[in-house]
């Protein structure tokens, strides 16, 4: 329940902010419930270069 009052805490986020940080949370956690999430949802291509430069 991201950003939600119930702990007293919005942590600065607005509704839109809020609902994508959740559903993204939902998202993850319901992929890793599945099975290893490599196995399910493997990355598209190695990118690791491309982002490190290694």
């Amino acid at each position: 329940m991201a950003g939600t009052r119930d702990d007293g805490r919005d942590h600065g986020m607005d509704g839109r902010t809020r609902a994508f940080v959740t559903r993204t949370t939902e998202n993850l956690l319901r992929a890793f419930a599945e099975a290893p999430a490599a196995k399910i949802r493997p990355a598209p291509r190695n990118n690791v270069a491309g982002v490190y430069g290694t």
